[in-house]
């Protein structure tokens, strides 16, 4: 069921010519690290929250919680939530630049996700970072990246800090 609605969202933002990146735990289980995920998480562009609202709307779904940078989703029962992730434009572009299709939907890069859990991870309100950071472990050494290097080194700080870094960096040690 799950990605059956991944598909029919993919094919109606398609029409409406939205673009969007699948993220969360099914663009973990893209980048070769399967786990059970019951929700639907999509990075999109905030000038175009009025249009997801719509399109989801017209699959049963209604916003049961908003903030600046987020926009969580109900449907019907039995039916996955749909998170959005909302970012200006110019992050947008240097995602989706840089991110890779898996069957028709696009993902952002592995360094990317690990990026955007690392952010998850360090926000005060969030609920889950053990998951964010067994995401990321999986993913560090699933794909062998060297938090040395200096791009990946980069972005880890940008988004975990010096602590991020060191327990990449103790994890890659092992």
């Amino acid at each position: 069921m799950i990605l059956e609605l991944i598909d029919r969202l993919a094919r109606e933002a398609a029409k409406l010519e939205l673009e969007f990146l699948l993220i969360g735990g099914h663009a973990v289980a893209r980048h070769g690290h399967p786990r059970m995920t019951l929700d639907i998480d999509f990075l999109v562009k905030a000038e175009q929250r009025a249009i997801w609202n719509e399109l989801l709307s017209s699959f049963g779904y209604s916003c049961y919680s908003e903030g600046s940078a987020f926009a969580q989703f109900g449907g019907l029962t039995g039916w996955p939530r749909v998170d959005l992730m909302l970012c200006d434009e110019s992050t947008f572009r240097k995602l989706y630049t840089d991110a890779e299709q898996s069957s028709g939907i696009r993902i952002p890069s592995v360094k990317h996700i690990i990026a955007l859990k690392l952010h998850a991870a360090s926000s005060a309100d969030r609920s889950k970072p053990a998951q964010d950071w067994e995401d990321i472990t999986h993913l560090v050494r699933l794909h062998q990246l060297d938090p040395a290097e200096p791009e990946f080194k980069d972005l880890i700080l940008r988004y975990g800090g010096q602590s991020a870094l060191d327990r990449i960096l103790a994890l890659c040690n092992l």
